[in-house]
């Protein structure tokens, strides 16, 4: 009987991961992706349906109410190293790669139980990558006019949850549950290129581009069991930004201006502001954005107990897509010539495709106190799909009319700017698929346990606008340490 057990449930997880890989969605868990817990990371995050330890706040609050310890306190840490790998950029052959890699601490939780009442608090390390590029190419092939070009670049992102959760058991099988997080997202972003070009003129651009923003993130959840072998479970969680700030700096410096006032461009810009002097013009410019994604998300999970010591869980996780508008307009000077340049009033950094993943899992007891765990998950891309097609339309128009569209009259002009994909912030699209395995050791006042999880994906990329669109590959592996007690 335990052996057709595994045999029909690893026959299912092999046709829900190869199901999954067919579907045509976008969106990476909305950036809120990671593993929590011991058994939610053990199982691919295919949480929804159990979610009975404190890491349940994030996944399914109501779950929390089946937990059967009057007071429990988990902490977990991981060590992460990402890859991103863009293929091509300016030459053939040519690799350019960013790297990722920490340790540090992404969940602590504690809950307390009063009758049929849960109370429970958490302190959520979402994601906290940290990229560094450093490159230098020679005589590109794609662009004969440069003889070198150098670039530096340091991108550091993080998002910090933390907050309440309280559960209730309306009945022996049905119960509700919420969690209201604060969230603290922020951006650091700095970069420094050179470029030397055959005519011996050069051209340094140096900038920074720092966000903070902060928000709330309700999640209100139900759990049902309507046998002891079947559980269900699902959750709803909205982002609501609440205020935040961002400042932008850049010194742009161009030896092949000959006037020596303006060969240096000063850009400063926030969410209250922003303005530059461009080769001796003012510009006024539409102020930036200290927002982030206001995205909703949909979590179905069912969880099936064939015996005490096997258990298989699924998820379904749908989130929504995201635009917001705000007028782009940009008002320049220069002497008594005046021009004014429209454009789509599309935010696109904040905008997102909706998507939909899947997670399976399952955890079988071995002995009494150890078990073992595995699962698979997707991790669609919430970004434009990025063709080599498109870049090189964007290029033709760049170099033929400067994908714009002008009219003058006297020392006005009026501009119509065409959104260029070369510069749109979503730059990359990758569809990844993933695995975890893990161990477990569990007894009655504690238990720890070791979780491996692989992510990897390939898609397009566009990170040079003067370059056409480029292979682009994500890979990543964690190992997750969790240590937790009970009383």
């Amino acid at each position: 009987m335990i052996k057709q057990i595994y045999l029909y449930t690893i026959f299912l997880l092999i046709s829900i991961f190869t199901f999954c890989t067919e579907i045509l969605a976008s969106e990476p868990y909305n950036n809120i992706h990671g593993f929590y817990g011991e058994r939610a990371a053990g199982l691919s995050g295919a949480y929804t349906a159990l979610s009975d330890d404190p890491s349940g706040a994030f996944y399914n609050p109501a779950g929390l109410a089946f937990s059967y310890h009057d007071g429990f306190s988990i902490s977990a840490s991981n060590f992460k190293n990402t890859t991103k790998s863009y293929k091509g950029v300016d030459t053939p052959g040519q690799v350019y790669s960013q790297r990722s890699e920490g340790f540090e601490p992404n969940f602590i939780g504690v809950l307390k139980r009063y009758d049929n009442l849960k109370i429970g608090f958490s302190v959520i390390n979402t994601y906290n990558y940290s990229y560094d590029r450093t490159d230098q190419v020679n005589f590109p092939l794609v662009s004969p006019t440069i003889n070198q070009t150098k670039n530096f670049t340091k991108e550091k992102y993080s998002q910090l949850l933390a907050g309440p959760s309280f559960a209730f058991l309306i009945t022996n099988k049905l119960s509700f549950g919420v969690s209201l997080y604060y969230i603290r997202d922020t951006k650091n972003f700095a970069k420094t290129q050179f470029q030397r070009f055959t005519d011996n003129t050069s051209v340094m651009r140096s900038f920074i581009d720092n966000r903070m923003t902060g928000g709330f993130m309700p999640i209100i959840g139900i759990q049902y069991q309507p046998f002891t072998k079947l559980a269900l479970g699902a959750s709803l969680r909205r982002i609501f930004v609440g205020g935040g700030n961002r400042l932008y700096n850049e010194v742009y410096i161009d030896t092949a201006r000959t006037n020596s006032v303006n060969s240096v461009d000063f850009v400063e810009g926030t969410d209250n502001g922003y303005s530059s002097v461009e080769s001796g013009r003012i510009y006024k410019r539409p102020n930036l954005n200290s927002s982030i994604p206001q995205t909703t998300e949909l979590r179905l999970g069912l969880a099936f107990f064939p015996t005490s010591r096997f258990l298989t869980s699924f998820d379904t996780i749908y989130t929504s897509g995201y635009k917001t508008f705000q007028n782009q307009d940009t008002f320049s000077s220069f002497g008594n010539k005046f021009a004014y340049t429209t454009t789509s009033n599309e935010v696109r950094e904040l905008t997102r495709r909706s998507t939909l993943n899947f997670a399976a899992g399952m955890e079988y007891y071995i002995a009494e106190t150890f078990a073992i765990l595995g699962g698979v998950f997707t991790n669609e891309p919430n970004s434009k799909p990025i063709s080599w097609t498109e870049s090189a339309i964007d290029l033709a128009l760049q170099n033929s009319i400067s994908n714009q569209i002008s009219a003058t009259s006297g020392n006005n002009t009026l501009i119509y700017q065409l959104p260029r994909s070369g510069t749109n912030p979503r730059n990359e699209y990758s569809r990844n698929r993933g695995f975890s395995l893990g161990m477990s050791w569990v007894t009655s006042k504690s238990s720890f346990s070791l979780t491996y999880i692989h992510e990897q994906g390939r898609g397009m990329s566009r990170i040079d606008p003067n370059s056409l669109a480029q292979s682009f590959e994500y890979k990543s592996d964690g190992l997750y340490i969790m240590v937790s007690s009970r009383n």
